[in-house]
């Protein structure tokens, strides 16, 4: 008898202790390491990507792609997300865009639309909303016939700019492939201090639908700067904004399994240390997460 106790006991603080692991994707966007003048070619990005321990990278545009995947194809490297224009004017999408997917068939890349649009449509209207809806089954539909994800990329200043728009768009899609991303940068910039305090349940209610975030250093505060991203897109670690209690949220509370990606967007730094000090943040960030009971 006790020794049968002994092993469930074993076998309980083995299962406990190897619960804390997180295993979650960590990825770069592109713009981590774009313009940068040595790592100017997208197989010399990947190459320091990858060498640097990240789990994939950023295809940015339709027209980077075959750029990107030749790269990606020739290190054998994963493309983590595509980013992708939609328009809610003619035509609403890259004519090459059902080919670039199905050339992703079978990977772990997860289609990443923005929606933007140049008319007079204003968010939340019936018209545009079903004009979205058509457009991302069609995306929906696409991805399906590949094995691929669906995200809508809730982006400031675009048609979708706010993550509770784009809950309630993939809601009425209702395709089990598709829902959105959680984007640190752009939340901070489409929020007040009010609902900042509503983060966690916020999230829990897009939990449902989440399919990746995207995180970064940030300040929490209602950007009063002429570019706030000044404010909302720091080098990870940096800013009063706890992003590390974010993640702590999102992996151990909510035990998310979706890959996370760090947004560098505008960072006026060395970009190859960008690179290397990004993903030594990460780590630190893991190894707490481990060590927490």
């Amino acid at each position: 008898m006790r020794i049968g106790i002994l092993i469930l006991t074993f076998c309980f603080v083995f299962e406990a202790s190897f619960s804390q692991k997180i295993k979650n994707d960590f990825f770069v966007l592109h713009n981590i390491i774009r313009g940068d003048s040595t790592y100017n070619t997208f197989e010399k990005q990947v190459a320091l990507v990858k060498n640097a321990g990240y789990d994939g990278i950023e295809i940015n545009s339709t027209a980077h792609f075959e750029g990107m995947k030749a790269a990606l194809d020739k290190h054998r490297f994963q493309a983590s997300y595509f980013y992708v224009r939609i328009s809610l004017q003619k035509p609403f999408m890259d004519e090459s865009l059902e080919g670039y997917i199905r050339q992703l068939q079978g990977s772990k890349t997860i289609i990443a639309p923005y929606i933007v649009s140049d008319s007079i449509f204003r968010a939340g209207t019936h018209e545009a909303d079903s004009l979205v809806i058509r457009l991302m089954r069609q995306l929906s539909d696409w991805a399906e016939a590949s094995a691929l994800q669906v995200a809508i990329y809730p982006h400031l200043n675009y048609y979708v700019e706010r993550t509770d728009h784009a809950l309630a768009l993939a809601r009425s899609i209702d395709r089990k492939n598709l829902g959105l991303s959680f984007n640190l940068c752009h939340w901070l910039a489409t929020t007040v201090n009010a609902e900042r305090k509503d983060l966690q349940p916020h999230l829990h209610s897009l939990l449902p639908y989440l399919k990746m975030i995207t995180i970064c250093g940030a300040n929490n505060t209602v950007s009063q700067k002429k570019n706030v991203w000044d404010d909302y897109i720091l080098p990870l670690g940096t800013g009063d904004f706890d992003t590390y209690e974010l993640i702590k949220y999102c992996l151990k509370d909510l035990k998310l399994k979706v890959p996370v990606g760090v947004q560098c967007y505008n960072i006026k730094t060395d970009k190859y240390q960008l690179v290397q000090n990004s993903i030594q943040v990460w780590k630190q960030y893991l190894q707490q997460l481990e060590n927490e009971k």
